[in-house]
């Protein structure tokens, strides 16, 4: 037998090693974040915070401290007093224009962390609208808000966080109190801006019968900044085009929240005090579908975590564009195709199916998308079917609104829409039609140019039978003229020829069929 003895190989001390092997005393390569040694055994592998070298720590001055940013001695002393939250902390989120109490920060960081980098927003943007929004404390007020439901939307309850969502809330209604004291005094755009975001956290609340009450307030500051008079086709600035941006997508988001509860009977029954359920059991319901996947509830997450970034200030250099809206025209056809199966089915179920199916939750999605799209000119009129669809995000959100209205008769269940309104929704899409009159029948736009004339006509004629207004009159002049002019390009007159045009965008081939012909011979 040997008597050898065992000497251990001689190595110099790593210095740089992680934690786990310094700790197992064996040899590491330092590599980082994870260690050769670490991965290959499969260990946890952690590296020691970094310190201040033993040299520096004896320095009287600290690199960085006086050269080469050299001190006069001769200079007086300065007091440096602080009373922003801005010295208090380097932590990012901290660094903000807002009281950031009650767990603020740690609600930001989810709704930071919800955002990948497959959203449209991240994607599409020459820079981070995330950073700018939380900038800005009107707007980071708004996101917390926003970041409150989605976080209950999508874990099915809002403890959590529910003093830090009831905190900036009331904070939201102070500003508007103070507002509402001197409506005359600068500041409206904000005022909008935070009526919109509040109408959709008290529906997605469960508080529809106070959403009713802000819908009416946005309506009239609206009217404020932008009047219907004779010389609104001709205006366009950029804070009357977010106005009327802001109120076409809060009433189709509060419109389609509506028809929902119409549709379930679960929901109705939760909805019957006063039109306002219990948050608890109205999100546990919301949960509860989204798990089984009933109506892509996700899309509507997603739709929701693009709010802060379609209510955040512009430049006002910022110029909108056309948009393709050829996939708002799909999900209006899939939902055109739910809305007929269902009233031809006598199966009854819970919600009913245009719900289930989920368009309308992706119609909404693709409508806040589009909206980013404007803000962009690219290439995506390069194909033909693009350009087939090309208009103005307004233009195509007031067809939208008027079709799910009028023609489908989802929305309001079925009753007149609110005056107002309609003149606005129409009165935005006559400027697009009457911008593009002279190219009709340059190319293959015509059929969706009929659809957007005869859904004016369609949706002024509904109106009028129940109650006639005298302000709608000139409108349906315009767009019987609109009609006119189309039938004149393509030469087709007869109401089954319109009708297959019709359809070919998104129209029921069968509901409301006599309706549409009567409408049609009137028109012409």
């Amino acid at each position: 037998m040997s008597t050898a003895t065992r000497t251990r190989r001689p190595h110099t001390r790593s210095k740089s090693g992680c934690l786990t092997c310094r700790k197992r005393r064996v040899r590491c390569d330092g590599g980082k974040p994870t260690c050769t040694r670490c991965v290959s055994a499969g260990r946890i592998c952690e590296f020691a915070d970094p310190s201040i070298p033993l040299r520096d720590r004896k320095a009287i001055c600290l690199p960085g401290e006086q050269q080469p940013w050299v001190i006069s001695q001769d200079a007086p002393p300065v007091t440096l007093i602080v009373n922003s939250q801005f010295g208090k902390s380097v932590e990012p989120f901290d660094c903000l224009g807002l009281d950031m109490t009650l767990r603020s920060r740690e609600l930001l960081h989810y709704f930071h962390n919800s955002h990948d980098s497959a959203d449209l927003v991240l994607s599409k943007a020459s820079r981070n609208i995330f950073s700018s929004v939380a900038q800005h404390p009107d707007a980071l007020r708004d996101t917390l808000l926003v970041a409150g439901l989605h976080y209950a939307w999508t874990v099915g309850d809002l403890e959590t966080y529910k003093p830090t969502f009831l905190f900036h809330k009331v904070s939201t209604i102070q500003v508007l109190n103070r507002w509402l004291q001197n409506i005359h005094q600068p500041g409206l755009m904000t005022f909008i801006r935070h009526v919109s975001i509040l109408c959709f956290i008290e529906a997605s609340y469960g508080n529809v019968h106070d959403t009713e009450a802000h819908i009416n307030g946005l309506i009239n500051a609206v009217h404020l900044l932008s009047p219907l008079d004779d010389d609104f086709g001709n205006r366009s600035e950029l804070e009357e085009e977010l106005a009327n941006r802001y109120l076409l997508l809060t009433y189709y988001a509060y419109q389609g929240f509506k028809a929902r509860i119409l549709g379930s009977d679960s929901l109705q029954n939760l909805f019957r005090q006063n039109n306002t359920a219990e948050f608890s059991t109205f999100v546990s319901q919301i949960y509860r579908w989204k798990t089984q996947n009933i109506g892509h509830l996700e899309m509507r997450l997603n739709a929701m975590k693009l709010l802060p970034f379609f209510f955040a200030a512009l430049p006002s250099s910022t110029q909108f564009h056309n948009i393709d809206s050829s996939p708002l025209i799909d999900c209006l056809k899939h939902v055109t195709t739910s809305t007929q199966t269902v009233r031809e089915d006598r199966y009854k179920c819970d919600p009913s199916w245009e719900w289930i199916e989920g368009s309308d939750s992706r119609l909404l999605c693709a409508t806040i998308g589009s909206h980013f799209s404007s803000l962009f000119h690219d290439d995506m009129f390069s194909s033909a079917h693009s350009s087939k669809y090309s208009t103005s995000w307004s233009g195509m959100c007031a067809a939208s609104s008027l079709y799910m209205h009028s023609v489908l008769e989802l929305w309001n269940g079925g009753e007149a829409i609110d005056a107002r309104l309609l003149r606005r929704f129409l009165s935005i899409l006559s400027r697009d039609l009457n911008q593009s009159v002279n190219t009709l029948g340059l190319n293959d736009s015509t059929d969706f140019w009929l659809w957007r004339a005869f859904l004016g006509v369609y949706s002024i004629a509904k109106q009028q039978t129940n109650n006639h207004d005298p302000l709608l009159d000139g409108l349906q002049s315009a767009f019987a003229g609109y009609v006119e002019a189309w039938k004149g390009v393509t030469g087709l007159a007869l109401w089954e020829e319109a009708h297959a045009c019709l359809v070919s965008v998104a129209w029921p081939a069968s509901m409301n069929y006599e309706t549409g012909r009567s409408v049609w011979i009137s028109s012409i």
